[in-house]
């Protein structure tokens, strides 16, 4: 019975002794299925057969084979017969064992502590036969100084050997590499590469410990979590990048509407100082002028009342423009004719067809569409639109045509003129309460006509937009048919 035991571990041991020399890819898929179909012939071959017949195996069996195949006898395995019983397990045994671990270990991949181990194996009369722990004396104080070197810089490296130099009562850089010494470079080194790659690393320069096999796995997950955390920086990195251009783009919107706001104030102020200027001007005229023809004196009255009302029109934009804008407008919707409302406001900036000045072309056929709206608000928009037609187009013969297009649930109005286009820059800019379009040669407005168009169609659940590639300026105005959309405006 010893005797077959023994002869069992060596033909079990011997295949994976081969497999991890000769086979560094060998897994433990390999080596499984080695040592079970090993253990089987043993038994099948050896081990049952001394037990003569059986109920497991019976006389008939062992002379015969299972199921009358010759080819299985238990003796005479595949035919070979005429070895002593030792011999022909053993050969079967290790030959099916060699087969299936060589087979299993090329067809599988071995996994990093499969291949570390079979490394292992092979260099095994390679390693230092010195026991774990340091061994003082072995190490190379200059040969760890470049390493920390390579690792925190050259700088920090030497103030720290030096302050170990002097701690140990000596001079210069090189301390002695006692334990308290490696202990403490082992620590430093950790907080910049891990603690399993600092030891390993020290350990293999001071040769006092053979790196194993979980020293080399905790250094790779140390890797890995580094290489994890480094990503995570990355992604940290990449969205600190995208907040501070979003806060540049911020900043030079500020410093934009600024720009605007000064140019703003510095044009209100112009523009109230003026009128107020001739208002008071032309009042002391009237007042200590004791020989004005009474033609004079109603041609300085019509100045005063021109000017005032100027005045009277800025302040109303302006106040219009805070009502509109803090949502405390009361509009009062209603059905009303397209039509009626285009021809309300070209009465209002007196013109007509062929007005002076600004002809106006139309089709009153696509204008027989019925709104639910502000017929009030939405003329105004109308007029600013017609008015700054009327001043900014600078053709030889000025005209403005007026597109109405039905387009189911809302009706489009487009004006466009025959003039000059607005220049990129300006077009997106134009509708902001502070912007004058100066830069065409034109007049300068206050720039609050647009922002004001905006903020009604806004309330009146439309919008307001620049038709670009039309031949000259353009705006198109949609509006819903059936009223306000829901959450927009106040139909007080």
């Amino acid at each position: 019975a010893i005797g077959l035991i023994s002869f069992a571990g060596v033909a079990q041991v011997l295949p994976a002794l081969l497999g991890g020399i000769f086979w560094r890819g060998a897994t433990r898929w390999g080596a499984a299925a080695g040592l079970l179909s090993g253990f089987f012939i043993w038994a099948y071959t050896l081990f049952l057969p001394s037990f003569g017949g059986s109920p497991i195996m019976s006389a008939q069996m062992l002379a015969a084979g299972p199921w009358g195949i010759e080819a299985l006898r238990p003796q005479a395995l595949f035919g070979l017969d005429g070895l002593d019983p030792l011999v022909h397990a053993l050969i079967w045994s290790m030959t099916i064992n060699t087969a299936l671990f060589t087979i299993l270990s090329v067809i599988t991949f071995p996994t990093p502590l499969e291949r570390l181990q079979g490394a292992q194996i092979v260099n095994a009369f390679e390693r230092s036969g010195a026991g774990p722990g340091w061994v003082g004396g072995n190490a190379d104080s200059e040969d760890l100084l470049v390493m920390a070197q390579r690792i925190i810089g050259a700088g920090d490296a030497q103030a720290m050997f030096q302050r170990a130099a002097e701690m140990q009562g000596q001079g210069g850089y090189m301390p002695d590499p006692t334990p308290e010494f490696v202990e403490m470079l082992e620590r430093e080194l950790s907080g910049w590469v891990g603690a399993a790659t600092a030891h390993a690393m020290v350990a293999q320069i001071t040769g006092g410990a053979a790196v194993s096999v979980q020293d080399l796995l905790a250094m790779a997950d140390e890797t890995a979590q580094m290489r994890e955390y480094s990503n995570r920086l990355e992604v940290k990195s990449a969205e600190l990048q995208h907040a501070a251009r979003q806060l540049r783009e911020a900043n030079e919107k500020l410093t934009e509407i600024s720009i605007q706001k000064d140019a703003f104030l510095s044009q209100i102020s112009h523009e109230l100082r003026t009128p107020m200027t001739s208002i008071r001007a032309f009042s002391e005229i009237l007042r200590d002028a004791r020989d004005l023809s009474r033609r004079d004196m109603r041609r300085y009255l019509s100045i005063i009342h021109d000017e005032s009302l100027r005045l009277t029109r800025l302040l109303d934009d302006l106040l219009d423009l805070g009502v509109l804008e803090n949502g405390q407008v009361a509009l009062h919707i209603q059905e009303i004719g397209l039509r009626q409302v285009i021809e309300r406001a070209i009465d209002a900036t007196g013109l007509g067809d062929d007005g002076a000045g600004l002809k106006i072309r139309r089709s009153p056929a696509e204008e027989e569409v019925s709104v639910c709206t502000d017929g009030d608000r939405l003329s105004q928009v109308f007029i600013n639109l017609i008015a700054n037609a009327r001043k900014y187009c600078m053709a030889d013969q000025p005209e403005l045509r007026i597109a109405v297009q039905d387009l189911g649930t809302w009706v489009s109005v487009d004006f466009i003129d025959n003039g000059a286009e607005i220049s990129p820059k300006n077009q997106s800019v134009i509708f902001e309460k502070f912007a004058r379009l100066s830069d065409e040669g034109t007049a300068g407005s206050t720039g609050l006509g647009l922002a004001i168009c905006r903020e009604v169609m806004t309330k009146l659940g439309g919008d307001i937009s620049y038709l670009p590639g039309q031949g000259g300026a353009a705006f198109r105005v949609n509006l819903p048919v059936g009223g306000l959309r829901s959450g927009t405006g106040d139909s007080r």
